[in-house]
């Protein structure tokens, strides 16, 4: 499957919407492109419904534009790789890839995360735990996703991220 035109990208989390300000100003500030913010009511009660809000957002997203393809991205420091693992599942051929950034050390998340990649290469999709967004880049522009001309730019903006020790900041 190829992209031909620009997609929207929606922003799925479970941050409340009180936060919804602060969230905007940073996706501003880092010149992220713009896209539906969706975030959850701050509720006094556990979750209402048997499914995670996220999985049921991403859901109704996917249920919304039956024709178009997405490429999901999340982190190790909650559930997005199991999340997107089952999405990849009830829609098949609707991911194009999932990219998954390591926040945590290397242990047993990232190995839990490496397992779901195996088994979605094995079921022919592609799901990348990648260190950096350097990686993700280098992957969707294999892909032709993005421009590779963006790799030189988005390691500059990684190394000014890791500031002159190396570390993030």
């Amino acid at each position: 499957t190829s992209l031909t035109g620009p997609n929207p990208i929606f922003y799925v989390s479970k941050s409340p919407w009180n936060l919804y300000d602060v969230i905007a100003q940073f996706l501003e500030k880092q010149e992220i492109p713009l896209g539906p913010l969706i975030l959850r009511d701050w509720d006094l009660v556990p979750e209402r419904a048997t499914k995670d809000f996220k999985t049921r957002e991403i859901e109704e997203i996917f249920a919304t534009y039956p024709d178009l393809p997405f490429i999901l991205v999340g982190d190790t420091t909650q559930k997005d790789p199991e999340i997107y693992r089952q999405v990849m599942r009830d829609f098949p051929g609707r991911v194009l890839a999932v990219y998954i950034r390591n926040v945590d050390a290397p242990g047993e998340r990232s190995l839990a995360v490496k397992k779901l990649a195996e088994e979605a290469a094995a079921e022919g999709a592609t799901l990348i735990l990648a260190d950096d967004t350097l990686g993700m880049a280098r992957h969707a522009a294999e892909q032709g996703w993005i421009n590779a001309d963006a790799i030189a730019a988005i390691g500059t903006d990684k190394r000014e991220d890791e500031g002159t020790q190396g570390g993030k900041v």
